[in-house]
């Protein structure tokens, strides 16, 4: 009966409305992204509160460098999610499940890979991201506790997407719920009345991943509500998978690689410019950031199965449906947060800092240039997306490396040396602006390809609807 009820919730990812599909999908991805935002943004709050900027700025650190190691996750992740969905469009279940295996190996092989490295290179590493004397000591403890829970991160980040390409996005939320309230108790508990400081933001994070990952490991075992199942026999690494997971992944490990990357330089371009307090003020802009972007993430999250499926499935009109009703719910929700942010940013950026009088003012500045075209954002979080979820990266990576390789890189390499650190504030929105322009005119001519496939896809299922006419040759031989 479970299965049966499944199996409805993937079939209707091709039959029902896309409205209701893009909330019923939507909207627990949002509070997924919430959830999963709120992990690394308690920490570094109760750490403001009980430690102060220099602490948080540690805690920044080490977050752009995570964040390339969780970019490879992500890269079987989302690639192994879209397979799924592709794989459930095509009604091969088999397959589908056999990728799950593969994603799982891959993660608890990756994860022990990615612990390794980062003990061999951890302070290297911490001083390249943007370390001082000072921070250095905050981010090397934090970091050294939360390498030996590489594999659970993978895990519980990893998988949801899978979970939600079979058609569950709710039992996806609830996991990372469950993770994430264990999460801001033990920190209050470690942080505020044990004064664990650091550790015990790191130790509270590391035993919520792998609450998580139990419970992942639960729904695809005996979960009564899985539509895929976990076998032995599908725990391995089979290279056919791994590359096309590796390709369709590819461009979220390039963008968030590149991310950090780039995170890295703004750092020491920061720490140059304005010492610490810059590096501190970057911190809380880009926590906010991280809670600004969380709609359109969603939104992003939430439309990919319902795409993969459709599109697998040649139902083209759906797919180009899905697509404009996803930039509609992701602008909305944007402009929705932009206005008061860019008019409160002031009383907003003392909320992460504590209202440190030296963070405040660079801080809440740097925000509203920083933010200042963000409501462009979803057009390219929206559009590049579409290409990866439709099993085509190579437009995807195109978009990443222009703008977070070609004019971001530019604008920080260049922007500083004359603008100090208003320099290096702008270099968002020249970045934000130009991505937008460019992936504009591809989806347009995306969705004039998409109206072409439709009616070829049409006139092919009415040709099959058609019965064949009688052979007179073979009547009359009759």
């Amino acid at each position: 009966m479970a299965s049966s009820l499944s199996e409805q919730m993937t079939h209707e990812l091709g039959t029902q409305s896309i409205f209701r599909l893009l909330l019923r999908f939507s909207i627990p991805s949002l509070i997924s992204n919430f959830l999963f935002t709120i992990y690394n943004v308690v920490d570094r709050v109760f750490i403001s509160w009980k430690l102060g900027t220099d602490a948080i700025a540690g805690v920044g650190i080490t977050f752009y460098l995570f964040m390339i190691f969780i970019a490879v996750g992500m890269m079987f992740g989302i690639g192994g999610g879209t397979l799924v969905s592709l794989k459930l469009g095509e009604q091969d279940k088999a397959g589908a499940e056999r990728i799950l295996g593969n994603v799982i190996m891959i993660f608890l092989v990756g994860g022990a890979l990615t612990t390794l490295l980062g003990f061999l290179f951890l302070k290297p590493l911490l001083y390249c991201f943007g370390a001082s004397d000072i921070t250095y000591p905050y981010a090397a403890e934090y970091f050294r506790i939360l390498l030996w829970f590489m594999a659970a991160d993978f895990l519980s980040m990893g998988t949801t997407n899978i979970i939600r390409a079979e058609g569950s996005p709710n039992f996806s939320m609830w996991y990372i719920a469950a993770g994430c309230f264990v999460n801001i108790g033990l920190d209050y508990l470690f942080i505020m009345e044990f004064g664990w400081g650091i550790a015990g933001a790191a130790w509270a994070t590391g035993i919520s991943k792998v609450l998580s990952t139990v419970l992942m490991f639960w729904h695809f075992s005996v979960g009564p509500f899985r539509y895929l199942t976990l076998h032995w026999r599908n725990l391995r690494i089979d290279w056919k998978y791994l590359t096309a997971m590796s390709a369709i992944g590819l461009s979220p490990l390039i963008l968030q690689s590149i991310n950090s990357v780039l995170n890295a330089l703004i750092n020491t371009t920061l720490l140059r410019n304005g010492g610490d307090k810059a590096v501190a003020s970057m911190t809380c802009i880009s926590t906010i950031i991280m809670l600004l972007m969380i709609p359109t993430f969603g939104v992003m999250m939430g439309y990919q199965p319902i795409v993969g499926y459709n599109y697998g499935a040649r139902q083209f009109r759906r797919v180009a449906q899905t697509l404009k009703g996803a930039f509609l719910m992701s602008g909305g929700a944007t402009l929705l947060l932009y206005v008061p942010v860019m008019l409160y940013a002031p009383v907003i950026v003392g909320w992460f800092c504590n209202g440190d009088p030296g963070v405040v003012p660079m801080a809440s500045h740097g925000l509203r240039i920083f933010f200042l075209l963000f409501p462009l954002w979803p057009i390219f979080c929206i559009g590049s997306n579409f290409f990866q979820a439709t099993g085509r990266p190579k437009k995807t990576i195109f978009l990443t490396v222009f703008r977070n390789g070609l004019c971001f890189l530019g604008c920080i390499l260049i922007l500083p040396r004359f603008f100090g650190l208003d320099g290096v504030w702008a270099t968002a929105p020249i970045a934000d602006g130009l991505a937008a322009a460019v992936i504009f005119l591809l989806l347009v001519r995306e969705f004039a390809v998409l109206r072409q496939l439709e009616a070829e896809a049409a006139a092919q299922r009415d040709a099959e609807k058609t019965p064949a006419a009688p052979s007179f040759e073979a009547a009359g031989t009759a």
